[in-house]
């Protein structure tokens, strides 16, 4: 049981705290409570942090001689991910062509009827289902909306990639950009899917920004534990 001394601290610090007292004592005590009750419900609360900037860009500005190019290759790099960088989608094919036996990504994963148009061009084998053999890996390839330099994300869209399960399921996720779909940040990234898409957006829209990550475990960070382990991103030259 706790001591007179601290059921009196622990009452003047709440505002719900009921006890044995003797009648007028506890009229009194409930009607102090109650009074507080109310000035807790009727006082609105000071308004903290009101000159917090909320407008001004907080991201480190992008350095004008490594543009959102390079901005976004070091990010990326940095978080994990593997970054390919390509002049032509014919070297795109060569590329995939040479990696693909060389990792065990065959058949690449495909949904999207863009990339699906793309392989085809090229006579690249893929496949519509991710059903795959006993501890293969499941390797998808999709395009995205655009890349996002500060962040080094990548931002997917169903609408682009036919199918969510395309970036929730695989193990490796392989991403075709091309370099006028760098953006600089967040805003910029929204902005350039509502101008891609206008009034028909997409019903879901996911940041990938490296493998997955958790500390669940004993607070130690493990890389690709439960979702993607590899993400990369073949960044192919405008034409």
């Amino acid at each position: 049981m706790l001591k007179h001394n601290l059921k009196t601290k622990l009452k003047k610090l709440s505002i719900m705290a009921w006890g044995t007292r003797t009648d007028n004592e506890d009229v009194s005590f409930k009607e102090q409570i109650l009074a507080k009750v109310r000035n807790a419900l009727i006082e609105k609360p000071e308004a903290m942090f009101m000159d917090i900037d909320q407008r001004s860009e907080t991201w480190v500005p992008i350095s004008e001689d490594d543009g959102t190019a390079i901005t976004f290759a070091q990010n990326f790099k940095d978080l994990g991910g593997i970054f390919i960088y390509l002049e032509s989608k014919n070297e795109f094919a060569e590329c995939l062509r040479q990696l693909a036996p060389e990792n065990g990504w065959e058949p690449v994963w495909c949904t999207s009827p863009a990339m699906q148009a793309l392989l085809k061009r090229y006579g690249i084998d893929y496949t519509e289902t991710s059903e795959r053999e006993p501890k293969q890996k499941l390797v998808s390839l999709t395009d995205c909306e655009c890349l996002v330099a500060q962040t080094g994300s990548v931002l997917l869209s169903d609408d682009l990639s036919g199918s969510r399960q395309s970036y929730a399921l695989p193990d490796v996720l392989l991403v075709f950009a091309t370099t006028d779909q760098i953006v600089g940040g967040v805003k910029e990234a929204f902005r350039y899917v509502r101008n891609h898409h206008g009034n028909k957006m997409p019903s879901q829209l996911t940041f990938v920004t490296g493998p997955s990550r958790t500390t669940d475990i004993e607070q130690t960070l493990v890389i690709g534990a439960n979702g993607i382990r590899q993400v990369a991103v073949f960044l192919v030259d405008a034409e």
